[in-house]
């Protein structure tokens, strides 16, 4: 009775050490679908940042497209538009020649009714 142990005296069983591998390749297996699906879920979510970036640059060079057209635009629209200072003047002008314009009209229609007159 002191002699070699048999293998139902040991703790591990045959059937035990099939559970604890069939667990282990079980854990393996699932962690290599979880790599997967990680990895799968990375790489989509880099291919949408790649094409987010694609567009965020496209929408940025028309940004800086539409920004040079409107400054040509302005630029444009500035050097067409007259200062307020150059309209008082022209306005001036245009009201003396009027005015010069009316005196010689009442000047001639004097004259007019100076030589009925006579």
């Amino acid at each position: 009775m002191g002699g070699a142990a048999t293998l139902q005296d040991t703790a591990l069983t045959l059937g035990g050490l099939l559970f604890i591998g069939g667990f282990v390749i079980s854990v393996f297996k699932i962690r290599d679908w979880f790599d997967q699906k990680m990895k799968a879920e990375a790489e989509a979510a880099c291919r949408e940042a790649r094409e987010a970036l694609a567009s965020a640059n496209a929408a940025h060079e028309k940004v800086a497209l539409l920004q040079a057209a409107l400054t040509a635009y302005r630029e444009t629209q500035a050097e067409r538009l007259v200062s307020r200072e150059v309209l008082r003047e022209v306005e001036d002008r245009l009201t003396g020649a009027i005015d010069r314009l009316g005196d010689r009209f009442d000047g001639l229609l004097r004259e007019v009714i100076k030589q009925r007159k006579e």
